[in-house]
């Protein structure tokens, strides 16, 4: 139905029929009745199959990806949280106040692992045209020609949306409306994702209409503070899963443009639909 409506006979068809008396306006009524131009039925199926099997790679990505993510998380469970890092059968549990540690290791203040800094002022009135990204505490939100911060950034939110921490691969500028990661002390980019997704954030914000994350209000909290080596064979382990995934999320951007062209290449005669099935074939 798509590829009909958007068809150039459809579109010439539906333009004619245009009220313009005041503003231009189709009447649906009008709509329904129009005779639209279908491709052969088996043309048409083999379109739909094109375009459910880029779907379904772009998903197999996903889950890719997911994977990949989760493996880390796992791994920073089972080490950091559960204390069944390489070589714990030997170690001694002892308890402390902030609850039961390994031998050698204590409980730190965040601040003492890594250092949360409140984002930078920028009206959309004085954003330039370039190619670094203005992320906010949800996720990126258009784009700038300055960038304040250099990779690896771990960001959360400081107002509004609260709780989601995430990494961002490329300078950036953060916003005012989120926190981020400016001093990695006794943790690394990695841990300290995992180590920040592994609090609530969202039950330490303030205020009901506009929540906000005060960054003085969770730099005190205890972290178990592991050995520097364990946390860098942790960082070696998750960086590789990253990279990993990094090189499959530019596989589902490519994916994602091919599918999102196609309908408008096999439109206006760019693409036929062999040469689609083609294009598919190279990308699968």
């Amino acid at each position: 139905m798509k590829l009909a409506l958007c068809a150039p006979a459809s579109k010439q068809m539906m333009q004619s029929h245009l009220n313009t008396t005041v503003q231009p306006t189709l009447n649906l009524g009008v709509v329904a009745k129009l005779p639209i131009v279908l491709p052969p039925t088996k043309v048409r199926e083999r379109i739909a199959s094109i375009l459910g099997a880029y779907d379904d790679l772009i998903e197999v990505n996903r889950r890719r990806i997911a994977v990949l993510e989760e493996m880390a998380r796992r791994l920073f469970d089972e080490w950091f949280v559960h204390f069944r890092f390489p070589g714990h059968e030997g170690r001694k549990m002892v308890e402390t106040e902030h609850g039961s540690l390994p031998e050698g290791w204590r409980w730190a203040r965040l601040d003492e692992m890594l250092v949360l800094q409140r984002g930078f002022d920028l009206p959309t009135t004085l954003r330039g045209e370039g190619p670094y990204p203005v992320v906010t505490g949800s996720g990126f939100n258009g784009f700038h020609c300055e960038a304040k911060v250099q990779p690896p950034g771990i960001v959360t939110g400081r107002s509004g949306t609260i709780g989601k921490v995430f990494l961002v691969d490329r300078p950036f500028w953060p916003l005012n409306t989120a926190l981020y990661v400016k001093e990695f002390r006794r943790s690394s980019p990695m841990h300290a994702l995992h180590v920040l997704r592994s609090i609530d954030l969202k039950s330490r914000a303030v205020g009901a209409a506009v929540p906000t994350l005060n960054r003085n209000h969770v730099h005190g909290l205890p972290i178990a503070d592991p050995p520097p080596e364990l946390v860098a064979r942790f960082e070696h382990f998750a960086a590789q899963c990253l990279r990993a995934a990094g090189v499959i999320d530019e596989t589902q951007e490519r994916l994602a443009a091919s599918r999102d062209l196609l309908l408008p290449r096999l439109i206006s005669g760019d693409l036929s639909v062999a040469g689609a099935e083609r294009d598919l074939d190279t990308a699968a």
